[in-house]
């Protein structure tokens, strides 16, 4: 079901696509498809929920590694290895539920782990990290295919990670 529903957001907009065509795509019924979610938005949501914590998983761990400090090479690499599945994501019709659980989920990993810049308000760097990393992810899937890598991981560290995730002392006083 995940894959057919993918398939046509790949090409449409959440309201654009009907649950009988994703029923169709994916060769089940009606009761088979509501036994398991509510309608397509939870679908997605499950698809977007779970993408994104892999996502920013990686980049959390990376921050709590000995000696570790955060990278945006990590999380390049997933969604490098999964292309095909986070251009959808990203550049379809599921872009504003990405959007929504890059902002939903980084509240909540900034509320379960230490912060490293404390002077930093963290109403004001939630928002600028998740979409700092969306946008800059979603800018690159509309890339050619052969984009380096290691370019996107040096976009996010410049843009993102040196201003918000660089220990530092600042005096806002």
């Amino acid at each position: 079901m995940r894959t057919a529903f993918l398939t046509l957001l790949d090409t449409r907009l959440l309201d654009d696509i009907s649950i009988k065509e994703i029923c169709d795509e994916a060769g089940l019924s009606y009761p088979t498809f509501y036994r398991r979610f509510s309608g397509k938005e939870e679908l997605l949501a499950r698809i977007a929920t779970e993408e994104v914590r892999r996502l920013l998983s990686l980049g959390f761990s990376a921050i709590e590694r000995p000696g570790g400090g955060f990278s945006g090479s990590g999380m390049c690499e997933y969604v490098e290895a999964h292309r095909v599945l986070w251009r959808t994501l990203l550049t379809g019709g599921g872009a504003d539920a990405m959007r929504h659980e890059f902002m939903r989920l980084s509240r909540e990993f900034a509320a379960s782990h230490p912060r490293v810049n404390p002077w930093l308000p963290v109403d004001l760097a939630v928002p600028f990290v998740a979409s700092g990393i969306f946008e800059i992810l979603a800018w690159w899937m509309k890339q050619p295919d052969d984009y380096p890598t290691g370019n996107v991981a040096k976009l996010i560290d410049i843009l993102v990670v040196d201003t918000t995730a660089r220990p530092r002392v600042v005096d806002l006083a």
